[in-house]
């Protein structure tokens, strides 16, 4: 009788979908995890008798941490490979929701929640180096969508699901069968390594002699190394700017300060701020469907793509702070608030840049310092937010009203004016560098047009 068991195990363990599947269900749980606070603040301001402010410290470190890691995370995928980064990240934030459920002050939650920022950091560029070394390149984009729509399935997960948990369970309870869940499923990330058919194995230096191993540059500096290597390419700072210009905003809008502007700026009940909040999760979603597929067949599109969606969400920021009269009407925030959701999609386009423009040895460096421009950008902004409100409010939470949230937002939105002329100034550099490229008989992943910005901007550097 013939052993299939044992070639079954080998198609298994190399079967490029099952190995995407398994990494981006981490990124599901991390998106759970990381939006679980959303439905839980007023659970947690009694279950940990803090303030308001306190609780807001929790969402400033899980964001900062997180926006800290995306290089050292980036640096840590190239160097181990991203299934043994997947298995220490579901770990981290399982870990992370077991502390948070037994915490009982402050501290003690506030360590959860960066230890979670820890975790999370690494998961989505782990799975979009998956994507990169385990499908051909046209493949990519459309991975990239699917991912950041079962990242999304995961922010819904935790709105209507996690809130009947807490009701039906209580806190301890639901935080520990969360956190229990993403430490089972680190087991599925046990299996043996396999070698990845579209992973680019080094080429050796035919100069090196065998007995030069003492030259070999250390883990820190060969880390370093491939860092700076990965910013000096034009299209990697152009990734970050495109990042930033277009995710930054919504991220601060869906994480932090959407709701309090809601219910304290424009007086909404918490169903309907709720509402709100919903609709920008679908804009989110149907916009992947727009975008995702667009970036992903048409490479010329790209940046045009990032330019208008950076300028919608600068549009209906300045709406919302600019609006006359006492307070903008519900369809005018819900367009905003769409607006803001479509960034999320357009920021992927930042992802392509890094993908196609870094060797694979590099990818997820290139692609953290990318997904760090829409992080950094949302913790510099969800913090000076704070601070208008608290100096406009004179540090009375309660006396919050519209014209404070006016002037926090025009505060969002001119850190979105420098984002988008930062981007522009990027985007003429790389075109002027293809053009060139192209005119040297130099093969380019896409080409372009030149156009009349590209002739200004040459006659100006001469």
């Amino acid at each position: 009788m013939i052993d299939y068991w044992p070639r079954f195990k080998r198609r298994a363990r190399a079967s490029s979908w099952l190995v995407w599947c398994i990494g981006a269900g981490v990124y599901f749980l991390g998106v759970f995890h990381r939006s679980s606070l959303g439905v839980a603040g007023n659970d947690a301001l009694v279950q940990l008798n803090i303030s308001s402010t306190a609780l807001g410290t929790f969402v400033m470190a899980q964001v900062g941490i997180y926006a800290l890691m995306q290089v050292p995370a980036g640096l840590m995928i190239d160097r181990w490979g991203p299934r043994k980064i997947l298995l220490a990240a579901t770990l981290t934030m399982g870990c992370a929701q077991l502390l948070f459920a037994i915490a009982s002050n402050f501290p003690a939650a506030f360590a959860a929640r960066a230890m979670l920022g820890a975790g999370d950091a690494a998961v989505f560029i782990s799975v979009l180096r998956l994507a990169a070394e385990w499908f051909p390149r046209r493949r990519y984009a459309m991975l990239t969508m699917i991912t950041a729509l079962l990242g999304m399935l995961g922010n819904l997960v935790a709105t209507v699901p996690l809130v009947l948990m807490l009701d039906g369970l209580g806190w301890t309870k639901t935080f520990l069968i969360t956190g229990a869940t993403s430490c089972v499923y680190a087991l599925l990330l046990l299996r043996p390594a396999v070698a990845a058919p579209y992973r680019e194995t080094p080429t050796p230096d035919p100069g090196a002699a065998a007995g030069q191993a003492e030259a070999t540059p250390s883990v820190i500096k060969e880390s370093a190394q491939n860092m700076r290597a990965a910013w000096r390419q034009p299209e990697t700072r152009l990734g970050f700017w495109a990042h930033q210009s277009t995710m930054a905003t919504g991220t601060v809008i869906s994480l932090v300060w959407g709701y309090p502007y809601l219910t304290q700026g424009l007086g909404y009940s918490n169903e309907a701020a709720a509402s709100m909040l919903s609709l920008y999760v679908i804009a989110n979603v149907v916009a992947n469907f727009v975008i995702g597929p667009l970036a992903g067949r048409r490479p010329g599109w790209r940046l045009p793509l990032a330019l208008w969606t950076s300028a919608g969400v600068l549009a209906g920021t300045l709406a919302l702070a600019l609006w006359p009269g006492a307070e903008p009407p519900k369809l005018v925030v819900a367009i905003a608030f769409a607006a803001f959701a479509t960034g999320v999609p357009a920021s992927q386009i930042g992802f392509h840049l890094a993908r196609d423009y870094n060797p694979t040895a590099r990818i997820a460096t290139a692609t953290g310092l990318v997904n760090a421009g829409g992080f950094v950008g949302a913790m510099i902004a969800a913090l000076l937010i704070g601070v208008v409100l608290d100096v406009r409010s004179g540090g009375v939470a309660s006396a919050v009203a519209l014209a404070d949230y006016r002037w926090a937002l025009l505060v969002v939105a001119g850190i979105s004016v420098m984002s988008n002329l930062a981007m522009l100034i990027a985007m003429v550099r790389v075109r002027g560098l293809v053009l060139g490229r192209m005119a040297d008989g130099i093969d380019v992943v896409v080409p372009v047009r030149e156009r009349v910005w590209d002739r200004a901007w040459q006659r100006m550097r001469a």
